[in-house]
């Protein structure tokens, strides 16, 4: 009989209600919002944690359905103060993938800082600096793509030092834009909840494809380090900062974490997944209020109907075969 379940995963970031620039226009969601495609989502499908539905999809029992689930990046505050609750009185489980360097705020997201002085009237002022770091003529609405194609880590270190003296201190920036990340006390409260799972983002959400090996490294047992002292001595589950195949990532990051015994690895250029896919290679489908703005109905139905798509299969062939060789004795 042809298994015609489904089986999808879906990337949230940010459920703020709050005022943060840093966080406008760059895949936040209102938790109103939010609740009211969670609801929905809850009537069309079995809600179910990542690790059920990996369990499913590498053939585990002959259960069938409509599977889905949830799942956050970067490790944001809202999902303690907003979308954790909303899922718990739903009683639906999410899995919250985390910048390990970030938590506490410890650490300056690069992506937030840049979206805060585009958002705050200063994308004149990045765009010189980014200009001048790297040698070209960006112009101001294009130049937060430009730095996620040619990231680099030195560039983007010396970008944000360039902020930090010419267009607004860290101190003030940390003043305006507090609590962006989950705190150490939210993790181990939540960690703790039938309903949550944390799994790992790397230390700094660089673009992994911009990055040597060492440093890819160095990024994923990092995190998996802070994962494993802080969380569960289990390994964790890693969603690829990005996630678009051979775009923001490529067959370096996944060998990387296989090497360091991740075996679930996400990523997020859409799609859903089938019965048998690879495990370094879940798909998901990034979710903004964008996506929600002809309604919520509306993007259900749309997932219902969905299929795996064709976009990637050349690239998931690629990685598959530069997996397979690395197995290889």
């Amino acid at each position: 009989m042809t298994d015609r379940s489904s089986y999808i995963v879906l990337l949230f970031h940010s459920v703020d209600d709050r005022s943060r620039l840093s966080l406008k226009n760059l895949g936040n969601i209102h938790p109103k919002t939010f609740e009211k495609a969670c609801a929905a989502l809850k009537r069309e499908f079995d809600i179910v944690s990542v690790r059920e539905l990996v369990g499913l999809v590498s053939g585990g029992g002959e259960r069938r359905g409509r599977f889905l689930s949830i799942t956050f990046d970067d490790g944001p505050k809202s999902y303690a103060s907003d979308a954790a609750p909303i899922l718990e009185r739903l009683g639906m489980p999410s899995t919250c993938f985390l910048i390990t360097d970030c938590i506490g705020d410890k650490a300056i997201y690069w992506r937030y800082l840049y979206n805060y002085c585009k958002n705050a009237g200063l994308g004149e002022e990045l765009s010189a600096l980014v200009n001048a770091e790297y040698g070209v003529s960006i112009k101001e609405e294009d130049m937060v793509s430009f730095t996620r194609s040619n990231y680099s880590a030195e560039k983007t270190r010396r970008v944000m030092e360039g902020i930090a003296r010419h267009i607004i201190p860290e101190e003030a920036y940390r003043e305006k834009e507090d609590e962006l990340f989950l705190s150490y006390e939210d993790i181990r409260r939540l960690k703790d909840d039938p309903l949550v799972a944390f799994g790992v983002h790397t230390r700094t959400h660089p673009v992994m494809r911009g990055l040597g090996e060492e440093a890819i490294r160095d990024e994923i047992s990092g995190s998996a380090d802070f994962y494993r002292a802080m969380i569960d001595d289990k390994s964790p589950m890693f969603s690829v900062p990005f996630g678009r195949l051979y775009r923001d990532y490529d067959e370096r990051t996944v060998t990387t974490a296989l090497d360091l015994s991740i075996g679930v690895i996400l990523s997020a250029y859409g799609g859903t997944n089938e019965k048998g896919q690879p495990l370094y290679n879940i798909r998901r489908i990034p979710v903004h209020e964008r996506l929600l703005e002809s309604g919520v109905q509306k993007f259900v139905r749309s997932l219902c109907e969905m299929e795996a798509g064709t976009e990637y299969l050349e690239a998931e062939k690629r990685l598959r075969h530069a997996v397979q060789r690395r197995r290889q004795p």
